[in-house]
C-alpha cells in the first residue's frame, strides 16, 4: 500500500502545528507578562531536563514510525538493516508484533524517566532555585511536571502508529485536540492566579485527550479483529525488539549527541549564568524552536510517504519530494528568522515581557547556526529512510566537543550566551553541516545546486497545478 499525502493532510498539519507551537506561542505573551523572571527561567530549565530524559526514548519513536510504514507498504519481515522486498498484502501478525513491542518499550522508558526526574532532576532544581526558595511552590511544580513527562513519554508511540499507517491528517487532529486542551487549561489557571503551576498542570492533563483520539483513529473495527486473531508470543516480540534495537541504539546515541549539540548549553547556563540570562537564552531557543517546527511541518507530513518510496525503490520520486520539502523549509525558516531578529524584540517590549531576547548579534549568529543544523539534519533523516545510521560517531564526537566547549566558554570567559552559540556553530561547521548533504547528493548523483534546482522546479509545478 503506497502512502500518499493529500492537500487535506498538509492543511491539517499546519493547523495542528499552529496549535502545537501555539501551546507555547499563544500562551507565551501571557506567561511572559504574568510570571516572574525566575518562574520563566525555571520553566525553561524544566523543559531542558525533560528533554534530557526524553533521550531515554533512544530513537524508538522514528524507528517505530518508519518500520510501521514499511509494514503498511507490504514488507513481510523487519530487517536489522536495509529494507525487505514489498508485497501487495499487509502482514497483520508483524503489525501486531510492532504494536506489542511499542507498548512494552514505552512503558519501561516512561518509568525510568520518572524515577530519574524525581531523584537527580529534583537535586538539580534544588540547586538552581537555591533550595526551592526562588520560586513559590517550586518542589510541587517540579513533581507535577515530572509526572506530566511520564505520561507524555508513555503515549508517544500512538503518534508513531498513526504516522506509520499514513494517517497524517488524523495524527494532526489528535495533536490539535491535545494542544487546544492544554491551551485552555493554561489560560484558565493563569488567570486564576496559579502561576507556573498552570503550565505544569496543563502539561499533565492534555496528553490524555490526544491518547483517546489516537486510539479511535488507529484501531478500526476490522483492524481490532485482525489483531485479535494474531496474538504475538513474548519470544516473537523479543526477536522483533532485537531487530529494532540494532538501529535504535545507534540512533539513540545520535540523539544524545544531538542533545549535547543543541540543548546542553541551557543546562550549563542554569549553573553558570543568572536566572535573567537563562530566561533570555531560553526565550530565544523557544522562539527558534517554534520557527523550526513551522518551517519543518511540510516536510514532516511527507516522511511516511518518503519512507514508503524508499521501500519501493523509487529514488527519483523520493528526491523530488525531499527537494520540494527542503525548498519550503528554506523559505519559511528565513522569513521566521527575520521576524525573530527585527519584530520579536519590540513586540516583547510592547506586551511588557519580564524576559528579553539577547542582542541582535546573538540572534543573527543563532539563526545561521540553526539553519545549517536543520539543513544537515534533514539530509541525515533522508539517509535514515534506508534504515541505516552512518552518522553515529560524528554525532557523539560533535556532542562531546560542544559539551566541553560550552563548559569552557562559560567557566573561563565572559562571552555568555554568544559563546554558547559560537561553540555550537563552529563544531558543526567543521563536519556535519557539509558531510550529510554531500553523502545524499553523492548517492543520488546530483550536485547541491542541482538539488536546489529540483526543489525550485517542484515548487513552481505545485503552485501552477494547485487546485487542479
Amino acid at each position: 500500500m503506497r502512502i500518499s499525502v493529500s492537500k487535506s493532510d498538509i492543511a491539517w498539519s499546519y493547523v495542528a502545528q499552529f496549535f502545537n507551537v501555539g501551546s507555547g506561542l499563544i500562551t507565551l505573551p501571557v506567561i511572559l507578562h504574568m510570571l516572574s523572571t525566575d518562574e520563566i527561567a525555571l520553566n525553561y530549565l524544566m523543559i531542558t531536563i525533560s528533554t534530557i530524559v526524553g533521550l531515554f526514548d533512544f530513537g524508538f519513536a522514528p524507528q517505530f514510525s518508519r518500520n510501521i510504514s514499511y509494514v503498511f507498504a507490504g514488507v513481510q519481515e523487519i530487517k536489522k538493516e536495509g529494507i525487505a522486498e514489498t508485497t501487495d498484502s499487509i502482514n497483520m501478525r508483524l503489525l501486531a508484533g510492532m504494536i506489542g513491542v511499542a507498548k512494552m518499550v514505552y512503558a519501561r522508558i516512561a518509568l525510568v524517566a520518572l524515577v530519574s526526574m524525581l531523584t537527580a532532576g529534583t537535586y538539580y532544581i534544588y540547586i538552581v532555585t537555591e533550595e526551592f526558595s526562588k520560586v513559590e511552590n517550586a518542589l510541587l511544580i517540579w513533581i507535577i511536571y515530572s509526572f506530566s513527562v511520564y505520561f507524555n513519554l508513555y503515549f508517544i508511540y500512538y503518534g508513531s502508529l498513526l504516522m506509520g499507517k499514513g494517517l497524517i491528517k488524523e495524527s494532526k487532529k489528535a495533536m490539535l485536540i491535545q494542544r487546544v486542551t492544554g491551551i485552555a487549561i493554561t489560560f484558565g489557571l493563569l488567570f486564576a492566579g496559579c502561576g507556573l503551576l498552570s503550565v505544569v498542570i496543563s502539561n499533565l492533563i492534555a496528553p490524555f485527550a490526544g491518547r483517546i483520539i489516537s486510539i479511535r483513529y488507529f484501531y478500526s473495527t476490522e483492524m481490532k479483529a485482525e489483531l485479535a486473531r494474531n496474538r504475538v508470543r513474548k519470544a516473537e516480540k523479543m526477536e522483533l525488539f532485537r531487530k529494532l534495537w540494532y538501529n535504535s541504539k545507534k540512533f539513540g546515541l545520535v540523539m544524545i549527541g544531538s542533545y549535547a549539540i543543541n540543548k546542553l548549553g541551557m543546562f550549563f547556563a542554569g549553573l553558570y549564568l543568572s536566572l535573567e540570562a537563562v530566561a533570555s537564552y531560553g526565550l530565544m531557543i523557544q522562539l527558534m524552536t517554534i520557527i523550526t517546527t513551522i518551517s519543518m511541518t511540510f516536510q514532516t507530513s511527507f516522511w511516511p510517504q518518503m519512507a514508503s518510496l524508499r521501500a519501493e525503490g523509487d529514488k527519483a520520486a523520493l528526491m523530488d519530494k525531499f527537494a520540494l520539502t527542503m525548498n519550503v523549509f528554506y523559505v519559511l525558516f528565513i522569513i521566521g528568522c527575520a521576524c525573530l531578529i527585527f519584530i520579536a524584540p519590540p513586540l516583547l517590549k510592547l506586551i511588557g515581557s519580564n524576559a528579553v531576547l539577547p542582542g541582535i548579534t546573538v540572534l543573527i549568529a543563532y539563526s545561521i547556526v540553526t539553519l545549517l543544523e536543520n539543513n544537515h539534519s534533514s539530509f541525515a533523516s533522508l539517509i535514515l529512510t534506508d534504515n541505516k545510521v552512518p552518522f553515529l560517531e560524528s554525532s557523539l564526537i560533535c556532542g562531546a566537543l560542544i559539551c566541553v566547549g560550552s563548559w569552557m566558554v562559560l567557566f573561563f570567559t565572559d562571552y555568555g550566551i554568544l559563546g554558547l552559540v559560537l561553540v555550537q556553530g563552529l563544531v558543526q561547521l567543521a563536519y556535519s553541516n557539509w558531510k550529510w548533504p554531500y553523502v545524499v547528493c553523492k548517492e543520488f548523483k546530483i550536485s547541491f545546486f542541482k538539488f536546489l534546482s529540483i526543489g525550485f522546479n517542484e515548487s513552481i509545478y505545485k503552485i501552477r497545478t494547485y487546485g487542479r
